[in-house]
């Protein structure tokens, strides 16, 4: 597998036209925080509503906001755990970067593995 070397110093453009690296960061954030104990109460809260607008009658408009609201809080706490921890991993690579400290490497997905 080839790497490529990428200056994230804060005066390069990179960051702004090729944001493809920092979404996978950030996706792959994503994806680990919805294996924490914070997604799975926030999973289990969303699957015992529903469980309840089943032996409810179905004009039971609380319950069923408690479950849109619970799927909506799941989403937003994923984007946002991944979102923080990735920008946290650029910002301290940028950091060392800018130090000449070290060197960020990275792979090109786009040219393939």
């Amino acid at each position: 597998m080839k790497t490529y070397l990428k200056d994230y110093s804060i005066e390069g453009n990179a960051l702004i036209n090729g944001c493809s690296e920092l979404e996978e960061v950030i996706n792959n954030r994503q994806e680990k925080f919805m294996l924490t104990t914070e997604y799975q109460n926030a999973k289990d809260k969303a699957e015992a509503a529903l469980r309840e607008i089943m032996l409810l009658l179905p004009a039971e408009r609380k319950i069923f906001m408690d479950v849109t609201d619970a799927f909506f809080t799941m989403e937003s706490i994923c984007f946002s755990a991944g979102y923080r921890d990735g920008m946290s991993d650029l910002m301290a690579s940028m950091t060392l970067n800018k130090l000449g400290l070290t060197r960020v490497e990275y792979y090109d997905l786009r040219k393939g593995a």
